[in-house]
């Protein structure tokens, strides 16, 4: 095997190319940052919002009073983030925002260790401009930030870095619990490690791992007197997770073969792909190549069989579950692909970048993009006005107002985090409500927010409460969302937020 490549740009190619990477990357920052302020968080990042908000501002280090589901890197990472950010939904996002750009950057200096700086810009084309990607960028949950972990563990491991490579496979590992994939892919990558005369030192690696799980584990090992390792509540979240019979396995795979061309975004990307990937397994290669063959072999391997677990075990059909599949194939191209990734002028570098805009075109359309490619899908759209519509209200509203909660229960948690002024109401159907209502003092204000997408439901549950005696009137209507007060009194016209 050759010896790898240099990180250093040496000739006028390999300088455009740099250039190149980094207009990319900055690109695809661009657009998640926008993307970021647009949309508001989703009901899993609400929580881990509020979470990270609780850990730092209460004397609550523990969790016992809020049981964590997940290990909590993601959450300490987070916290830090909104105290500097002074809790902003920027700040919330800004963890993933910047694990994205980060696992970029892991990619582009891998694939330049393996194939040169001009491979480097097919990685990032793919990277930058990949729907699925740009997607989960701007979102507030915690696969972004394992699949950096992952990713930099392995090609830790590939360089030999031991101590390194076993600090981030630990990080990767609790900051999700799929990080445990990464530990499986681990042994392989070290097979056909750069330098493969060196022997392998274990040593470090599991010094550099429990540098992160031994005082993690000790942390979660204080809580268990009075709440649940997440670990054990996480699985309890999952469970019934087991082996789907093998006669539903093909319709389970029908259903997620749709959500793989989000890869590209379009199935003409998909099936352009996989030509590629089946040109580059059959490509004839030299005796020099074949470790990186191998690199590539393996990881296809493992992102097939990443695939194939989600359709055997019974977890839900989500594209988020596909992310860890995106860095994987920015490796495996140039691995299976020398021809294309090395390149002799500037032509074929523009040639090189092409073809990533010819895969993945449908993510270059950004306001289609913003639409369809969102965190936890399109009803994220539906969302939008809820922060704006919660602050008017906690500035309108008296002491002692009620809110009520049902759908957006995990939003609340976090949007109104240290207000005392609202109490919050769950309620269960119009019968509750209406009880709830007359039992109240009648000077008490009582609020009900709720979004467009629900006009079917909560129109039968407005007619209900009508036959009960409680009248709605709609005070204010941000984009998706609806502002009514609920009253026993039908002359109460929300006065304060004015006319309508």
């Amino acid at each position: 095997m050759s010896e790898p490549a240099s990180l250093r740009p040496s000739g006028r190619l390999d300088l455009t190319a740099c250039l190149v990477v980094c207009g990319l990357l900055l690109l695809q920052q661009a657009w998640a940052w926008q993307a970021a302020g647009r949309w508001p968080l989703s009901g899993d990042s609400s929580l881990y919002a509020f979470q990270a908000l609780h850990w730092w501002g209460e004397p609550d280090p523990l969790f016992l009073a809020h049981w964590l589901d997940k290990p909590p890197v993601y959450i300490w990472l987070q916290s830090l983030a909104l105290h500097l950010g002074r809790n902003t939904l920027l700040a919330a996002k800004s963890v993933n925002l910047a694990a994205t750009v980060l696992t970029g950057l892991v990619l582009v200096l891998w694939c330049v260790r393996l194939r040169g700086w001009p491979s480097a810009a097919l990685v990032a084309g793919v990277w930058s401009l990949n729907p699925l990607v740009l997607a989960w960028a701007p979102s507030g949950l915690t696969d972004p930030l394992m699949v950096l972990w992952g990713m930099a563990a392995l090609w830790l491991a590939w360089e030999g870095r031991w101590f390194g490579a076993g600090l981030l496979l630990a990080l990767a590992l609790f900051t999700r619990q799929a990080g445990l994939a990464y530990l499986a892919m681990l042994p392989v990558v070290v097979h056909v490690r750069a330098q493969p005369d060196t022997p392998v030192d274990w040593k470090p690696l599991l010094f550099g791992f429990s540098a992160v799980a031994v005082p993690i584990q000790l942390w979660d090992l204080a809580r268990w007197h009075a709440a649940p390792s997440f670990w054990t509540l996480g699985f309890d979240h999952y469970a019934p997770l087991g082996i789907v019979p093998p006669q539903d396995w093909w319709p389970r795979l029908a259903e997620w073969l749709p959500l793989i061309r989000e890869l590209t975004g379009h199935w003409s990307g998909a099936v352009a792909m996989a030509a590629l990937l089946i040109w580059g397994m059959f490509e004839h290669r030299s005796d020099g190549e074949r470790r990186q063959r191998r690199l590539g072999f393996w990881l296809l391997a493992a992102a097939c069989g990443w695939l194939a677990i989600h359709v055997m075990l019974s977890f839900s059909i989500w594209l988020r579950y596909l992310l860890p599949l995106a860095p994987l194939l920015c490796v495996v191209l140039p691995c299976l692909l020398p021809r294309m990734v090395r390149l002799v002028s500037l032509r074929g570098l523009l040639l090189l970048l092409a073809s990533s805009v010819v895969l993945f075109s449908e993510a270059l359309y950004i306001p289609r993009a913003q639409l369809q490619y969102l965190p936890t899908g399109p009803r994220t759209k539906e969302l939008a006005g809820l922060p704006e519509a919660v602050q008017r209200l906690q500035a309108a509203a008296p002491p002692r107002s009620v809110l009520l909660e049902r759908e957006f229960s995990w939003h609340y948690l976090y949007l109104l985090y240290g207000d005392t002024a609202l109490n919050r109401h769950w309620f269960a159907d119009a019968d509750h409500l209406v009880d709830l209502l007359h039992e109240l003092p009648s000077e008490t204000l009582v609020f009900w927010v709720r979004a467009r997408r629900d006009e079917p439901e909560a129109g039968r549950l407005l007619t209900k409460l009508a036959q009960g005696g409680v009248h709605a009137t709609v005070c204010l209507e941000i984009e998706e969302i609806i502002l009514q007060e609920l009253s026993t009194n039908p002359g109460r016209r929300c006065a304060l937020f004015g006319p309508r």
